[in-house]
């Protein structure tokens, strides 16, 4: 257990805040050993790992979203006031009490790890790699704390090591970087936790109550005693492993495209670098529309090119559409503001209206696959919305599966649109693909196809 202002085998990279360290067994400059921080393992939750929220007394949701099941025991009560919960409750029944006493057996493991570094301060303006990180008391949190690591590595949070303490956390968020994924986050409490609009990620286990209010969570709220969820969006995390499955769909010679549209495709006042392509051919109605539009590409009009590339087309609508429930490797909800996502298969049972910046954070060859309207009708509506690629991941490796129309304004989308109605862009700009059922209109907007 070791550490200065920085430590040098893991960097804590001072940006805005204080965060001190204090050295307990070893030299003052002495650094933990390189691979310490890797070689941990993530405790082992058994049926409690299946939970998005799991409560010893009561849960109370309320102008809330869960996705994932929900639990009580030895509690039985589970209170919604407009709170959608997208999974199975379970009250004092069979599996509640499995992963309770599952839980607990987690909680007291993680009471007996040993602590890399004792923490004080706050942890926002910080950039932390996989470790132990112990608060000896209470810890308040604020802004910004940047995880980064491999999709396999584990930083476990420890507050309150010397008997008491709780966590509380106001405008608190926490980053994903370098593929780290939130189902490696822990964050063990003596006491109670509260967070306050925070995006928080990974697995709270509480020693007392939680309480959300506003905000988000990616992973899992763990508790002794109640469990309080107000205005909060709370979304099971996936284990790393599952994200790395799905291969991308084979798109064929649509691949070449950066327009495709059923019968229509309307542009006005933007710039298009790529091919263009209508299914039909322009007698029939149908027309590539230019309006001060410039087309960096050839425009193919219901010829073998066009009708072969929308053909490729519908195969990969319908194979993203086929893979079966199981596929979704988290169900999500909300705007998707604030968030990082590792590779993986995220789906939307309904609608998505998304806002604010997504991070989509991995390898080269990672693959991300969106789908929205999973239970058969949905649409994507986006308004100053960014995707942004880190880590090394590719615009050509991201895929947004859409159920009907997909709709963005002045936003700034990256990904291979396959919609299967209408597709309306008004602003902002695409890295991508739109290839749509029905018509494309494009307006003030910049597309700029992948190869």
């Amino acid at each position: 257990m070791k550490n200065l202002l920085m430590v040098q085998t893991h960097p804590i990279h001072r940006r805005t805040a204080r965060l001190a360290v204090i050295v307990l067994f070893a030299a003052l400059l002495s650094a933990v050993p390189f691979h310490a921080a890797f070689a941990l393992t993530a405790p082992a939750l058994g049926s409690a790992e299946s939970f998005a929220v799991l409560s010893g007394t009561a849960v109370t949701c309320t102008d809330s979203t869960i996705a994932g099941d929900v639990g009580v025991y030895p509690g039985t009560a589970v209170t919604q006031t407009n709170c959608t919960i997208n999974g199975t409750i379970h009250a004092e029944d069979a599996s509640a009490v499995a992963a309770y006493n599952d839980f607990l057996s987690a909680y007291d493991a993680l009471a007996l790890k040993q602590c890399d570094y004792i923490l004080s301060g706050n942890l926002g303006g910080f950039t932390l790699t996989p470790g132990v990180y112990c608060f000896d008391a209470a810890a308040t949190v604020t802004d910004r704390l940047t995880l980064d690591g491999p999709a396999d590595g584990v930083w476990i949070f420890k507050i309150g090591t010397s008997g008491t303490g709780a966590l509380t956390g106001t405008n608190f968020s926490v980053v994903m970087s370098g593929g780290g994924q939130a189902s490696n986050v822990y964050w063990w409490v003596a006491q109670a936790a509260t967070m306050t609009t925070s995006n928080f990620q990974g697995t709270i286990l509480a020693g007392a109550a939680t309480t959300f209010t506003g905000g988000s969570l990616i992973g899992r709220d763990l508790a002794k005693a109640a469990a309080t969820l107000t205005g909060v969006t709370i979304t099971e995390a996936v284990p790393f492993h599952a994200a790395f499955v799905q291969p991308a769909p084979a798109l064929g010679s649509a691949a070449s495209f950066a327009i495709l549209g059923g019968p229509a495709v309307t542009c006005t006042d933007s710039t298009l670098t790529g091919d263009v392509g209508i299914f039909s051919p322009v007698p029939s109605g149908s027309s590539v529309t230019q309006i001060n539009c410039m087309i960096n590409g050839t425009i193919y009009a219901g010829d073998a090119s066009a009708v072969a590339a929308y053909n490729d087309f519908l195969s990969a609508y319908n194979a993203l559409q086929e893979l079966p429930a199981t596929s979704c490797d988290q169900m999500l909800t909300g705007t998707l503001a604030g968030v990082t996502l590792a590779p993986g298969v995220y789906c939307f049972d309904a609608a998505a209206t998304v806002t604010g910046q997504l991070t989509l954070d991995g390898p080269a060859d990672g693959v991300w696959i969106f789908k929205i309207g999973t239970l058969g009708t949905g649409a994507l509506t986006g308004t100053n919305f960014s995707v942004v690629m880190s880590g090394g991941g590719q615009a050509s490796n991201v895929y947004w599966w859409i159920a009907d129309a997909a709709t963005m304004t002045t936003s700034s989308l990256q990904g291979t649109i396959l919609a299967g109605a209408a597709t309306t862009i008004t602003g902002g700009s695409l890295i991508g693909r739109d290839l749509a059922k029905a018509a494309v209109t494009i307006t003030g907007a910049t597309i700029t196809g992948c190869k």
